[in-house]
C-alpha cells in the first residue's frame, strides 16, 4: 500500500475514532500496537513495562483523540510522543533520569556532521540483538530515544523532532551525541568496536569524505 493510501486511511480512522467509532480506533491499534510495543521495549528494556506502557499509550490516545485535528496530525509521531512521555514519566518516578533544559541539545557547530543532511545508516542494524539492547540500556534516555526512533522506527529528523519537540538541527546534534555515547558504551561493555558478529552497527566516521 502506497504512503498516500496509508495517510488517507489513517486520517479516516482518526476522524471516525474521534466520533466514537470503536472499529476505527481498533484499526489504529492494530496498525501501531507492535511498533509502539517495540519502541517502548527498547526504551525500558523489559517486556512487563513494555506491555503496561503500550496499553497506557493507547488508553491515553483514545482519550485525547477528540482534542486532535486529524487533517494536521502525523499519527505515527503523535502515538510515539504519547509513548515517549509515558516512558519518561516512569523513569522520572524511578529517579533514573534528571531533566535537562532542551537548550542542552541545541546545535553545536563543532559537533554537527558535515557529510549528510539526514545521516541515515550511520548507526544501523538488521534486527534487535540482546547485545545491542544491553548497550542501548546504558544510554541516557534521550539519546536512547533518538537512536531507537531513527534506526528501529525509521523516522526522519523532522518526525523525531515532532515526537521529542525539538528542531531539526537539534535532532541532528542529539543523534550525533547519541551515536558517540553508543560507541563509547559498546567499547566499554565488550572491549571492541561494534562492527562484528551477526549484526552491523556503523558509527559516524568523523573524518570528512575524500573527494573523488
Amino acid at each position: 500500500m502506497g504512503s498516500f493510501a496509508v495517510a488517507h486511511d489513517e486520517k479516516s480512522w482518526v476522524s471516525r475514532a474521534r466520533e466514537g467509532d470503536s472499529a476505527a480506533f481498533e484499526a489504529i491499534y492494530n496498525r501501531y500496537e507492535r511498533r509502539i510495543y517495540a519502541f517502548i521495549y527498547q526504551l525500558m528494556g523489559n517486556s512487563e513495562d513494555a506491555y503496561d506502557l503500550t496499553q497506557d499509550t493507547f488508553v491515553k490516545a483514545y482519550s485525547a483523540l477528540p482534542r486532535t485535528s486529524p487533517t494536521e496530525m502525523n499519527l505515527s509521531a503523535w502515538l510515539h510522543r504519547i509513548a515517549w512521555n509515558s516512558c519518561m514519566d516512569v523513569l522520572r518516578r524511578r529517579k533514573l533520569i534528571r531533566w535537562l533544559p532542551w537548550e542542552t541539545f541545541d546545535t553545536n557547530p563543532a559537533l554537527e556532521p558535515t557529510a549528510s543532511d539526514d545521516p541515515v545508516g550511520e548507526y544501523n542494524q538488521a534486527e534487535t540483538s540482546s547485545e545491542v539492547q544491553m548497550v542501548l540500556n546504558r544510554l541516557s534516555p534521550k539519546h536512547r530515544t533518538a537512536l531507537v526512533l531513527k534506526e528501529y522506527q525509521g523516522m526522519s529528523c523532522d518526525e523525531i523532532g515532532e515526537v521529542m519537540k525539538l528542531t531539526r538541527s537539534a535532532v541532528k546534534s542529539l543523534l550525533f551525541r547519541a551515536r558517540e555515547e553508543f560507541r563509547q558504551a559498546y567499547l566499554s561493555q565488550y572491549g571492541h568496536a561494534p562492527e562484528s558478529k551477526n549484526y552491523e552497527v556503523r558509527i559516524m566516521n568523523k573524518e570528512k569524505p575524500h573527494n573523488s
